[in-house]
């Protein structure tokens, strides 16, 4: 009768101890949903920032390839720094993106060289999440005659 009763005693203490979720289960259960929220997160703002990175380099490919098209366009004798600010305009280029043009002569420095080749160098950035993205390029403006 004993071996009955403690047998009985052992099968009220398990059922009594399988009645659901404890704070300690609880308590782990949240800590890893948190955990992989947290990691999820972390991976859909990395992959927001690329993109978003990714759309801006094209943009500025494109701004790029436009302005330098408009060079080989005008006169040479109009090519000059100053021409920046009317490509922004021209081109309607957001703010946030900043155009910089340097004109050199080619044989700038050197005696008796003919004024015929000018070095025309494109510098475009923008800073987005305090990081700041550009390129530079260079080309070549050759004075018809």
């Amino acid at each position: 009768m004993s071996d009955t009763m403690s047998e009985d005693k052992t099968l009220k203490n398990l059922i009594r101890s399988n009645k659901g979720f404890t704070m300690q289960d609880l308590a782990i259960a949240t800590l890893i949903i948190t955990i992989f929220v947290g990691l999820i997160s972390t991976l859909m703002y990395s992959v927001y920032k690329t993109n978003v990175k990714t759309n801006l380099t094209s943009q500025m490919a494109t701004y790029a390839v436009q302005i330098l098209e408009d060079i080989d366009k005008i006169p040479y004798e109009d090519v000059k720094p100053e021409l920046a600010d009317e490509y922004k305009s021209d081109f309607s280029i957001p703010e946030s993106f900043n155009i910089s043009i340097e004109v050199s002569n080619y044989g700038e420095g050197v005696n008796n060289v003919q004024d015929v080749i000018k070095i025309v160098k494109l510098n475009i950035s923008y800073t987005i999440l305090n990081e700041t993205e550009g390129f530079s390029i260079q080309k070549l403006k050759i004075k018809e005659m």
